[in-house]
């Protein structure tokens, strides 16, 4: 039986834990949303320099001629997966063309993929968002 100091205890710890949730979600969503791009797309192309395939998203960071690295993210593992992107799909040196949209801040070097082609091949990350 819990005595009134532990009910105390217990929906403390309760409410603690719900915070820590909704503040992890909230982190998370603003992290994975959109709401850091630019709403127009752009191609980039450049020389991938390294090839990262994991949590919480793979990423290319690829060199572009006249502008430096710049960070290309992909979507989440499983999603990267089912558009045919692995860790064999692309090594450093690989030229690359990322389609997407590239973060607001114009001072960030950053960009979310749509499309990648790499090797003659292409990958369509986010499909229902690739433009014409």
């Amino acid at each position: 039986m819990v005595g009134r100091t532990g009910r105390r205890e217990l929906l403390s710890v309760g409410v603690l834990s719900a915070l820590a949730a909704a503040a992890n979600f909230t982190t998370a969503a603003a992290h994975h949303g959109w709401s850091w791009a630019e709403d127009e797309q752009q191609e980039l192309r450049g020389t991938i320099r390294e090839v990262y395939v994991g949590q919480p998203h793979p990423t290319l960071r690829v060199e572009v001629p006249g502008e430096g690295l710049w960070l290309v993210e992909l979507g989440n593992p499983s999603q990267t997966a089912r558009a045919g992107f692995d860790a064999n799909s692309a090594r450093a040196g690989d030229m690359v063309l990322a389609i997407g949209n590239r973060a607001r801040d114009r001072g960030e070097r950053r960009m979310k993929a749509v499309r990648l082609q790499v090797r003659e091949r292409t990958y369509d990350i986010y499909p229902e968002r690739i433009r014409s």
